[in-house]
């Protein structure tokens, strides 16, 4: 198994944050990190190019420039961090996906933007591209996250058997006595089975090594008086359980699909409390 991340950047804060996160994860799992940053030609290369200017060229500069600052900082953090940084022209998922069918990963790992405006609206969608396509897991991490730990795990279950395949794909790569809460959403007051809920417990903890392993559901709510919807229960579970890693398949018909990929890059952005980890069914 690969002991390196792929961490993203585009050199903004949220960006800083999840590198502030893959540092931590490295220094407890001692992994290294590989910085990348991906830009593209602006739209007017070819007219300056004519008027004898170089754009592309004063482009890459000021790429290198911005990582070689980057490194620095982040050598400043903790110099004992094995780091390695590119700057390649293309499109972010296009590229990340080349990297992944040329190297191995632990994980791909990137701050989610919560500023607005282009920045918003650009680092959303290549999350979401990246969640869609990528064969390893995608950790989307929110901005100005604050002391971060990793002792608990959540994993968002419908008790499909995939949940377990899902689960393990972390767990693998994290080797390290960490507690399980099963979180599961209902809807109309509609509690799960409590032999459904038994087995599913008894499943885990005999195929994956966990330290504790619990479960805790909320219902949504969508009333006039009362709204919460399945985001906001989410949320709610995860603030009352102290959940510090969130684990989440995506999958078009999933029954937290329905609910988060009509908006989903927003619902990343802008209401992401923890570091969550996503990947494709299509991968599992």
């Amino acid at each position: 198994m690969n002991n390196t991340l792929l961490v993203l950047t585009d050199f903004s804060d949220n960006a800083w944050s999840g590198i502030c996160y893959a540092a931590f994860l490295a220094k407890r799992f001692q992994w290294k990190l590989h910085i990348l940053h991906t830009y593209t030609p602006p739209t007017n290369l070819t007219f300056e190019k004519h008027a004898g200017e170089d754009v592309g060229q004063r482009q890459r500069d000021e790429c290198e420039d911005k990582m070689r600052t980057l490194a620095a900082s982040l050598t400043d953090l903790n110099s004992a961090l094995a780091v390695t940084t590119a700057c390649m022209l293309g499109e972010v998922a296009d590229t990340v996906l080349q990297l992944l069918q040329e190297n191995s990963y632990a994980f791909v790992l990137m701050g989610t933007a919560g500023a607005g405006g282009l920045k918003k609206r650009t680092l959303g969608s290549n999350t979401l591209a990246l969640i869609k396509r990528s064969p390893i897991g995608v950790i989307a991490v929110p901005e100005h996250l604050e002391q971060p730990k990793l002792d608990k795990l959540g994993l968002l279950t419908n008790f499909k058997d995939n949940e377990r395949t899902l689960l393990q794909s972390v767990t693998d790569r994290m080797p390290s006595k960490l507690d399980l809460l099963l979180m599961h959403v209902t809807e109309k007051d509609i509690a799960a089975a409590p032999e459904k809920i038994e087995a599913m417990i008894a499943a885990i903890a005999k195929q994956l090594k966990l330290d504790n392993i619990t479960y805790a559901e909320k219902n949504a709510v969508y009333r006039l008086d009362y709204y919460m919807p399945v985001p906001g229960a989410i949320d709610w579970l995860i603030d009352k359980e102290g959940v510090d890693l969130l684990i989440v398949c995506y999958n078009r018909k999933s029954f937290f699909t329905r609910f988060l990929s009509r908006d989903l890059p927003k619902f990343i952005s802008n209401n992401l409390l923890i570091p969550t980890y996503f990947r494709s069914e299509s991968f599992l």
